[in-house]
């Protein structure tokens, strides 16, 4: 038995959706693919979703999916912003791993494939020597340094000079200052620099435009769709994880895409919750920051995988997952288990669910004190209290305290009423529930269980309740 679930082996770039889909995501991503082919101008698209809504996974998947459409001109790249934010440079981190990606680009000639890499490195390298503080004022930083400290310092020694000489007047002091040779290296040196970062970066979007086959005069007159500098190929960079990075190395990332790969044909798609990469701008600029219109500056489009399947489908596509995560983690033999999937069963066209939600619940039902000598109906109380513990936090909260009713468990557990063509372990599960915040009179309680009433006669209570949360849930907790 496992407490965690596997990690699922994608071949990155090789796999695709085969063998992997088993939420029906396919879909969502032919629809991706497909903007990002028709679409020519430079786009941020961002993949939102809460954590553990398995936007990782889907993407893993997808940069290998689009590779295998017919006709393919596209190269993908899956950067992992939070396995690279421990450096300090994100341009060359993201420079490094679109190079990777050419040099295995086996479709161009090798003189050709090497050329445009180690231009894109070498003018990454460049921009990201001089841009390793992106967001911070670079004239400002040389200001301290060649002026503010050194220059300003002797601009006051000439004042003091001239002030002794009978210079008095402010007009005097800036004929003082503008006469003064003082800091005309540096500031040379200063602006030298800075016209060479403004090439090098035209340098560097021009090797990411040769990377989009943009088309000849030639193929434009062969090709009524196409215009001369339209990108025939596409480069899409998928940076996934970027709200788990520190919010300076997220928010250079951000700049970085907008300033130096804003290039027709290059398209950025954002895994990442947009909730929390708001909290991020918020801690480095002030909570009252508009977090949402800054983040409008980078990101044109939003997309989100779907939660809620269609209810025509003859099978869920998270129950599905849900069964084979319970093979996967070992959990066929859970005495809980017929109860767990009689709760769930009735829950999956009305709850919404993420992955990591349903990873909690089967890693707490992995750590649940197995019963010694329980009957169905506990049973079916430790997979409710596991259910309400995973979904529904008010009403556990009310159930540990003892005022728990009915009405407040039989809505998040979708508690089938035993009237309406429930089966024999719906019947349980009601029951249980029934007999404990309910009422064993209710005519409902007899046709659920029948004969067996005097079960329920002593001992299964409010108090019953507690002593199996004690027992076996509350023995061990996740964080």
């Amino acid at each position: 038995m496992r407490l965690t679930v596997p990690e699922p082996k994608i071949d990155l770039y090789n796999d695709g959706f085969a063998d992997h889909d088993q939420l029906g995501r396919k879909a969502t991503g032919d629809k991706l693919s497909d903007l990002v082919e028709r679409i020519d101008d430079p786009m941020v698209i961002a993949l939102d979703g809460a954590w553990g809504s398995g936007k990782s996974f889907f993407l893993k998947c997808w940069v290998g999916e689009h590779l295998k459409r017919k006709g393919n001109t596209t190269q993908t790249v899956y950067f992992d912003a939070f396995g690279h934010d421990f450096l300090d440079d994100p341009l060359i981190a993201l420079t490094g791993a679109i190079a990777e990606r050419f040099e295995r680009d086996k479709k161009l000639p090798p003189a050709e494939r090497e050329s445009r890499v180690q231009k894109l490195k070498k003018f990454g390298w460049v921009l990201g020597k001089s841009s390793a503080k992106i967001g911070v004022s670079v004239a400002g930083h040389y200001a301290k340094k060649l002026v503010g400290e050194e220059c300003l310092e002797e601009f006051g020694k000439d004042l003091e000079k001239a002030s002794q000489k009978g210079v008095a007047t402010a007009e005097d002091e800036v004929k003082t200052l503008i006469d003064s040779g003082i800091g005309s290296e540096a500031s040379e040196v200063f602006w030298r620099e800075q016209r060479a970062k403004i090439v090098a970066m035209s340098a560097f979007r021009e090797v990411l435009t040769e990377l989009t086959e943009p088309a000849t005069k030639e193929q434009a007159e062969d090709d009524p769709k196409l215009q001369e500098g339209t990108p025939t190929g596409k480069l899409v960079v998928v940076i996934d994880e970027l709200d788990r990075c520190r919010p300076d190395y997220a928010l250079s990332l951000l700049e970085i895409i907008k300033h130096f790969f804003n290039v027709p044909g290059v398209h950025f798609v954002l895994g990442c919750n947009m909730e929390a990469l708001a909290w991020t701008i918020r801690s480095r600029y002030g909570e009252n920051y508009d977090a949402r219109r800054y983040l409008q500056r980078f990101v044109n489009l939003k997309l989100r995988l779907p939660q809620i399947f269609n209810p025509e489908l003859t099978k869920h596509p998270i129950e599905n997952y849900f069964f084979k995560t319970i093979e996967q983690m070992g959990l066929n033999e859970s005495p809980y288990l017929p109860s767990l999937k009689s709760y769930i069963s009735n829950m999956w066209y009305e709850q919404e669910f993420s992955i990591r939600d349903l990873h909690q619940l089967l890693g707490r039902l992995a750590i649940t004190t197995p019963p010694d000598h329980l009957d169905n109906y506990d049973e079916a109380l430790v997979a409710g209290l596991l259910i309400l513990e995973a979904f529904a936090p008010d009403a556990i909260s009310k159930v540990r305290m003892l005022e728990g009713k009915m009405q407040e468990v039989t809505g998040p557990l979708k508690l089938r009423d035993p009237l309406e063509d429930a089966d024999h372990q719906e019947c349980i599960n009601w029951a249980a529930w029934a007999a404990c915040l309910g009422d064993i009179n209710d005519i409902r309680f007899e046709v659920a269980v029948g004969s067996n009433n005097d079960c329920f006669a002593n001992g299964h209570d409010r108090e019953r309740i507690r002593n199996l949360l004690e027992q076996h849930i509350d023995v061990f907790e996740t964080h």
